[in-house]
């Protein structure tokens, strides 16, 4: 033990003492979650909070889809009827563009633990979904200029926030998403060549990675913006799949689990360059592209610009929020990074028992893990999960990490 704290610190010189301080899983009490997740196999859903309040739902319809909803309680109930557009082209629209940076598996992240070799194991999860009709709006707005080239197709997803669209580009049959946002919804904007445009969607336009999903363009219409967006063809979010493997006995192997955990690490890195925090890091926004066994960070909606200044409200989920936040009401954005990887890691690791049961319990305990994973990816968690921001490693620190270069 003594040896593996020995070559983290001489390699990333960041380890203060008590790296090693977690708190192992007795395996009656993973016996006893197991029995729990087994009869309720999406146990306490997340909350994700703002200043005005989310919350994330789930529910299962008769093919066992997960749908996600997401209401803003702003004392107005989502609508249900939605008018006809005018018959006139949309206002106008900003086309972003192709990214210069490929999205396939010829991209060789900068991570020690990158394996170009490695294959995915996930070809089996193929979504069988019976998708549901597009809103009326949606129909009627496909006869507008700017829609002309997109062949639109069903729902796969809605909320209060407006619905996403699965579509295909006619000019090289690239499958894409349409996300229609409400305008009236959207609060923070962001100028773009003269023009004011939703923070999310320049955000993340500013994160341009492979393992982010990509914005092709921004459609103005009367009532909504329209972000058309990647889509992988075959995919399945990380949430989903801890879900199914955890259901299967078989959760993530550590060359599994590390993978993805440095894809997004290198997705975050990337957003930390161009001035950008995600904010809400968790499994239900990592989008897995199965054919290629590439993992994508999505869903920009609570992201901000990095800033000296710490920040006073939280914005994310409650399970992933930093313990300083809990005691002075104030974080550093970069610094809470950090800590929403190490859940992340733990919740990867260990999808049925978290690294704290309730929230406050990161001020007094140390992160609860398996007693089977290796000393070195305990050590990892514990660096991740240190409850003094300024003793958390940057993420470019992480990449050091001796966990990284394992081969098993």
């Amino acid at each position: 033990m003594s040896e593996i704290n020995e070559r983290v610190s001489k390699k990333a010189n960041l380890f203060g003492e008590n790296t090693m301080n977690i708190n192992p899983i007795l395996k009656s009490e993973q016996n006893s979650k197991k029995r729990k997740a087994e009869s309720d196999p999406l146990p306490r859903k997340r909350q994700r909070t703002m200043k005005k309040g989310f919350l994330s739902e789930r529910r299962y319809n008769s093919s066992s889809k997960v749908l996600r909803t997401k209401i803003r309680y702003t004392g107005r109930k989502p609508r249900k009827n939605y008018p006809a557009q005018k018959n006139s082209s949309c206002d106008t629209s900003l086309d972003y563009g192709e990214s210069n940076q490929s999205c396939s598996g010829s991209y060789e992240p900068t991570s020690p633990g990158y394996d170009p070799t490695f294959s995915g194991c996930f070809d089996h999860y193929v979504p069988d979904v019976r998708n549901t009709e597009p809103p009326y709006y949606v129909k009627q707005l496909a006869s507008h200029a700017d829609f002309a080239n997109y062949d639109m197709g069903k729902l796969i997803g809605a909320g209060s926030f407006g619905e996403v669209i699965a579509a295909t580009r006619k000019e090289d049959n690239k499958p894409v998403a349409l996300k229609f946002v409400l305008k009236q919804s959207v609060k923070e904007f962001k100028e773009l060549r003269g023009r004011n445009i939703p923070a999310e969607a320049y955000l993340q336009r500013q994160a341009r990675h492979p393992n982010v999903i990509d914005t092709y363009q921004l459609i103005m219409t009367d009532e909504y913006y329209c972000y058309v967006m990647e889509r992988p063809e075959v995919c399945k979010d990380l949430f989903d799949i801890l879900q199914d493997r955890n259901n299967e006995h078989r959760p993530l192997t550590e060359k599994e689990a590390k993978r993805y955990f440095a894809q997004i690490l290198e997705a975050n890195i990337r957003c930390e360059e161009k001035g950008v925090l995600h904010r809400d890091i968790k499994p239900e926004n990592i989008l897995v592209d199965l054919r290629t066994d590439e993992a994508k960070l999505i869903d920009f909606g609570l992201a901000s610009e990095v800033q000296k200044e710490p920040f006073t409200d939280f914005r994310g989920t409650n399970q992933y929020m930093p313990p300083e936040f809990m005691t002075s009401k104030q974080y550093d954005g970069c610094q809470a990074t950090v800590w929403q990887m190490g859940i992340l890691l733990v919740d990867m690791l260990s999808p049925v028992v978290p690294a704290f049961e309730h929230q406050r319990d990161a001020l007094k305990m140390a992160p609860r893990v398996p007693q089977h994973l290796s000393p070195e990816v305990k050590n990892l968690i514990s660096t991740l999960l240190n409850v003094e921001p300024e003793n958390r490693p940057t993420l470019k620190q992480v990449l050091q990490h001796p966990w990284f270069a394992m081969t098993v």
